[in-house]
């Protein structure tokens, strides 16, 4: 029955191109859809009635109050060893007033640079490029950069785009609340000429920000196919549909969006079948700190929910990789059910990442994944591609890779919620607090003034 439910999915997203006119309607109308602005509530409520179309057995919105922000002026200038005003953007939390200091200068920002260079950073503006770490076993996020950057005493921060191509890069300075300090993006080029300027000598500058930090209301958007067998067990597949303020917001994440609603109309049909509870949703104020998915994930966490899937990055090309979040012993498990299913272009691995929606779930104890691809224009320097820039467009979209990844999701949401057998079970805080001690991501943690799972 499966396969006939397969070829029936198939040649349902396969002969449509609703994903990428659902893109380009809701980039059209709502803009960026930045986390509290009327654009943002717009969305929410054209994402309610296009499940409701679908007939689900449940659609609700669920609203939540977080912290928000308002861009306005800020101003970087050259202070000495020449007076210039350089082009620059506030990052998202940068909070109102005015620094001034000697620019320190880290590079791409490791560990162990900020640790070398803790009483020149004291005091001091510091800029890091958006580029992983050379000789570092992981990649390092903008806050943790920030957030080295705070804990050595720096009053100011600059965070430099590490490709070419005249482009800031946006996202929020702290994660889920306001900065301490005034922090700004700079383009590679802008980043350069600080750098040349201060080999004349130390380089001055003055800060100054007049943005707005203050509590917003946002709404997830829910809709449920409710389980024929299990229904109190719950397979949860989510997509954030906020963008950052500076951009479409088409790649991050319209289009994880489309693949979301294009996977819950493909199961309509097939309904039926589906032993439990299948809850889709659409997260938001993913970018200004996983506040949407933290709201259901502490509302909800009485629920039997079984396993969460993250669509943040998906429809980006035909490649895929598919990442538990702390559960290794179930790769075999997704290997072996992408290969049944004959996707054997998805990678499945287990690496934890503390940036998207799973995350609220994963540090609860809840099995959670993502599924993402590769963006055009990544590289090691700007790894998110055009993500969070002005150059985050419709033009990137494409039909069939929202296609393929719907129809991934949609196959594999039937599979979670019919099998019996699925070898993954809650973690308690204090095992989910093992794994990101393995790996050193409580320190990240900590360094972001965010609380560490199973430590209060």
């Amino acid at each position: 029955m499966l396969t006939r439910i397969d070829r029936e999915i198939i040649a349902d997203l396969y002969l449509s191109r609703d994903g990428l006119a659902l893109v380009e309607e809701i980039v059209e109308r709502f803009g960026s859809r930045f986390g509290g602005t009327p654009q943002e509530h717009q969305a929410a409520e054209f994402i309610r009635e296009g499940f409701a179309a679908l007939d689900v057995d449940r659609v609700v919105l669920e609203t939540f109050t977080c912290p928000g922000w308002t861009r306005n002026d800020t101003r970087l200038a050259v202070t000495a060893p020449i007076q210039r005003e350089m082009d620059c953007i506030a990052l998202p939390y940068c909070p109102p007033g005015t620094v001034e200091g000697p620019l320190v200068y880290l590079g791409d920002g490791d560990p162990q640079t900020f640790v070398v260079r803790r009483d020149e950073i004291r005091g001091a503006i510091a800029m890091a490029t958006t580029a992983a770490p050379r000789f570092f076993p992981r990649g390092m996020h903008r806050c943790e950069k920030l957030g080295r950057a705070l804990d050595a005493g720096a009053t100011g921060f600059i965070w430099m785009r590490g490709m070419a191509g005249g482009l800031p890069e946006t996202g929020s300075a702290r994660f889920g609340h306001s900065c301490e300090v005034p922090a700004v993006s700079v383009s590679y080029e802008t980043g350069h000429e600080l750098i040349r300027l201060g080999k004349k000598g130390t380089v001055r500058l003055r800060l100054t920000s007049t943005n707005e930090n203050h509590p917003v209301t946002s709404h997830n958007v829910i809709a449920e196919f409710r389980g024929r067998r299990k229904p109190d067990e719950i397979i949860v597949i989510g997509a954030h549909y906020d963008g950052h303020d500076i951009s479409q917001s088409a790649m991050d994440n319209a289009t994880g969006l489309a693949v979301l609603m294009e996977a819950a109309r493909a199961l309509a049909p097939h309904r039926d079948i589906l032993d439990r509870t299948v809850r889709m949703i659409a997260f938001a104020q993913e970018e200004m700190g996983l506040h949407g998915a933290h709201h259901h994930a502490e509302q909800h966490k009485g629920e039997a929910i079984r396993f969460m899937l993250n669509l943040d990055g998906t429809a980006r090309s035909m490649n895929a990789s598919f990442d538990l979040q702390g559960w290794p012993e179930a790769v075999g498990f997704f290997k072996k059910l992408f290969d049944e299913i004959f996707e054997d272009d998805v990678a499945v691995g287990d690496q934890i990442g503390l940036y998207a929606d799973m995350y609220a779930f994963a540090a609860r104890g809840i099995p959670a994944a993502t599924l993402k691809s590769e963006p055009v224009g990544s590289s090691a320097a700007a790894s998110r591609g055009y993500g969070h820039t002005p150059l985050d467009s419709l033009d990137k979209v494409t039909a069939k890779y929202i296609q393929v990844d719907a129809a991934r999701v949609a196959r594999l949401a039937v599979r979670l919620a019919t099998l019996d057998d699925v070898p993954m079970a809650r973690k308690t805080p204090a095992e989910i607090s093992a794994k990101l001690r393995e790996r050193g991501l409580d320190e990240v943690l900590r360094l972001e003034s965010r609380p560490v799972p199973g430590q209060g």
